[in-house]
Parts: structure tokens; C-alpha cells; sequence
């Protein structure tokens, strides 16, 4: 199952044209497949396959039905993989996504709180500051604000609290598309915001009602891709007729993210 995941995430990075993904995903199929002992018969018989996949001609030259072809012929083989010391743990350097998404760091100091008291602060400052901030009551009254309303309401917030960012707001809202006013007007009760992932589902949950007829290989594909876009946060297929996978949905810019359909 493995050495199928890692092909598709080697796919992914092909059709988005991501070569520096593409090039170290495939070294780690290629040493897979290096593994695959042929002094058993049931694996000598791929011979001609496992040496051609490890050459570079293999992969400057790959395509969809290649790929499939490695996994079809390939993968019901890795059982049979020599590994020099199969008790060497393996060591993986990752990040501690789940303490990232709970807790925002701001200050010189580097004062860490948790995402939900920062954004209960965020919203107590400006609820505070809305009776004296007329900015604030035209946002609450959904009227158009100016270039230098929001230069007002941002030197208004910062002298609430200099740690009210745009960056900031990006991170705890999950949303790096959105503007600062749109935070404001979220805040404000004016514009509902959604996250950034909760978009990413809608839109793949979309698709996949609209195309019931999809295998299990292009399923998993989906989800690969829907993880490798709530990684990038913006993904785009390389080439002349580029499309982009994700398109900011906040007024004035229509569409969303669009998961392409994998044959």
C-alpha cells in the first residue's frame, strides 16, 4: 500500500509540474523498487521493468500509463523487498502540525497563546473600540470603506494591541487569501468567513458528488491532492493553458478551488 501512495504522490507532482517534489518523491520509489530481490522467481519475471524503472530515461519520459503500469505490475511485489536492517528505526523530520494549529506566537518576546484566547481577544478589542471607531460602524453597516479608513482602523487596532496582524489573523482563521477587512467584517458578524480548509472540503466534496463513477485509484489521488492543497495553500498545473486550483471566492474574485479529475 505504501509503494502505491508514494507512486500517486509522485503523479501529483508530475501533473502540477512541482519537479522539486517530483525529483525526491521519485528517489524514494526508485529505492523501493531497488529493493525488490530477483533472486525470487515471482520478481525476476518483472526484470525488465524493475531495471528500466530505475533509470533516468524512465522518469524524464513518464506518464500516467507508466506509472500505472509500476504499480500494477510492481506493488503486489514489495512484500517480497530486502531491507539491510529492518529494525533501524525510521527517523522522520516532522513538524508538530497539531501544536501549530493550537497555539499562535506574537512579540518580541514570543508570547504564545492559544489560538482560541487569541482570537476571543482579537474580538473583545474590537467590539471595545466600536462605539468610538467610526470605520468600524460603516463595516457593521456593510457602507464601502477607503484606503485611508483602513489605514485609521489599523492604527487604531494597533494602539489596542500591537499584535492585531493581517499575518496573524491569516493564521488563526485559517484563511491566507482573505484580506484585512474581511477579517474585520467576519468579526463584525457583517461576512461570515469560512477556513481555508473548510473551502478546500466543500469544493472536493463537490466534485466527488458530481462524479460518482470514480475508482478507488483516482479517489485516492483525490485526497493526495486535496492534502498537497491544504499544504500549499495555492497549487497551479504547469504550462501554457495553466489553471489555477485555487481562486481567492471573496468578491471580485470568482470560483474556488477546483480539483481537477485524475484518468
Amino acid at each position: 500500500m505504501r509503494f502505491e501512495k508514494d507512486v500517486l504522490e509522485v503523479s501529483i507532482a508530475w501533473l502540477l509540474g512541482d519537479k522539486r517534489r517530483f525529483d525526491f518523491l521519485k528517489t524514494g520509489v526508485i529505492a523501493q523498487i531497488g529493493e525488490l530481490p530477483l533472486s525470487v522467481h515471482i520478481v525476476k519475471q518483472e526484470q525488465d521493468l524493475i531495471k528500466k524503472s530505475q533509470k533516468e530515461n524512465f522518469w524524464t519520459t513518464v506518464s500516467d500509463d507508466a506509472l500505472d503500469t509500476l504499480v500494477e505490475k510492481l506493488a503486489p511485489l514489495m512484500k517480497f523487498r530486502e531491507k539491510d536492517n529492518p529494525l533501524t528505526p525510521v527517523e522522520l523530520d516532522l513538524k508538530d502540525r497539531i501544536k501549530q494549529k493550537e497555539f499562535v506566537e506574537f512579540g518580541p518576546q514570543h508570547e504564545a497563546v492559544s489560538i482560541t484566547r487569541y482570537k476571543e481577544m482579537v474580538e473583545a478589542k474590537i467590539l471595545a473600540l466600536m462605539e468610538n471607531t467610526p470605520v468600524l460602524l460603516k463595516i457593521k453597516e456593510n457602507r464601502p470603506v477607503s484606503d485611508a479608513d483602513i489605514q485609521t482602523l489599523s492604527q487604531a487596532l494597533y494602539h489596542a494591541h500591537p499584535h492585531i496582524t493581517e499575518a496573524l489573523l491569516k493564521k488563526v482563521y485559517q484563511h491566507p487569501k482573505a484580506g484585512f477587512i474581511r477579517f474585520i467584517r467576519h468579526i463584525l458578524g457583517v461576512e461570515p468567513l469560512e477556513s481555508y480548509p473548510q473551502t478546500v472540503a466543500k469544493a472536493f466534496d463537490r466534485f466527488l458528488s458530481a462524479h460518482s463513477d470514480l475508482n478507488s485509484r483516482q479517489l485516492e489521488f483525490l485526497r493526495l491532492l486535496k492534502e498537497f492543497i491544504l499544504e500549499r495553500e495555492k497549487v497551479e498545473k504547469k504550462g501554457p493553458d495553466s489553471i489555477p486550483l485555487y481562486r481567492d471566492p471573496s468578491p471580485g474574485h470568482p470560483g474556488g478551488v477546483q480539483p481537477g479529475r485524475h484518468q
